[in-house]
């Protein structure tokens, strides 16, 4: 759950396929968020088996824990203060809000307006876990782009060729990206051990320095991150 304007983002991801769904809400009160996780995520796409959850008073309310327990879904709740323990999901936040930056407009109060195409582009991108688009990873079929309307029509199927192929596609494509994620894991780890070492400076050397300022009535995820300076021991 995010913030900016007095709005609110709920998002959430699936772990395997990385699919983000992400509802704008104008305020986040324990039954606001327990009927937007109902209707966005149940209704649509079924109840999870597992939700993991961060240490919001709206998650770990008994409203929220109720209807996750009449939908038989075990909750796991996240370490607080340890964002790693939702990576993946804290990854997903960062590109949203990276496309939401760019397209903003000044006073930054618009953003609710774009979180559908931002959750579009990065549902129709392939993800470098995966290597497979989102979009086509949970659905089992590439999404279907303007560009791709100027393509000759697909052959039609009947109902038990369609039902066959498609689950042919699934079974191939979690098998690969399955085998991708342990991949992507390991080198991540791999990146992360080369440059955790110190880093050494010399005055002068130019930096980017995390921008702690924040105009009043704008989004510090919605703002510039850094700025450029010079390096100075003072």
């Amino acid at each position: 759950m995010t913030q900016g304007n007095n709005k609110y983002i709920l998002t959430f991801q699936d772990d395997l396929s990385k699919y983000v769904v992400a509802v704008a809400l104008g305020q986040q009160d324990a039954e606001t968020v327990a009927r937007a996780f109902v209707v966005n995520i149940v209704l649509k796409y079924g109840a999870p088996s597992v939700l993991q959850i961060d240490q919001g008073a709206n998650f770990v309310s008994e409203m929220f824990q109720n209807t996750c327990k009449m939908l038989k879904i075990k909750t796991i709740q996240s370490i607080a203060f340890h964002p790693e323990s939702q990576g993946s999901i804290e990854r997903s936040h960062r590109v949203l809000a990276e496309y939401l930056r760019h397209y903003v407009n000044e006073d930054e109060t618009n953003w609710d307006e774009w979180v559908p195409f931002a959750t579009y582009v990065y549902n129709t991108t392939v993800h470098s876990a995966t290597r497979l688009t989102p979009f086509e990873f949970l659905f089992g079929h590439p999404p279907l782009l303007p560009s791709a309307l100027k393509k000759p029509p697909e052959p039609q199927y009947n109902y038990d060729d369609y039902v066959s192929e498609l689950r042919s596609r699934l079974q191939t494509v979690h098998h690969h990206a399955h085998n991708y994620l342990i991949e992507s894991k390991s080198k991540s780890k791999e990146n992360y051990d080369k440059t955790s070492g110190e880093m050494r400076l010399q005055v002068g050397d130019k930096v980017l320095l995390f921008n702690e300022t924040v105009h009043r009535g704008r989004s510090r995820k919605l703002s510039a991150q850094w700025i450029g300076i010079n390096y100075n021991r003072d």
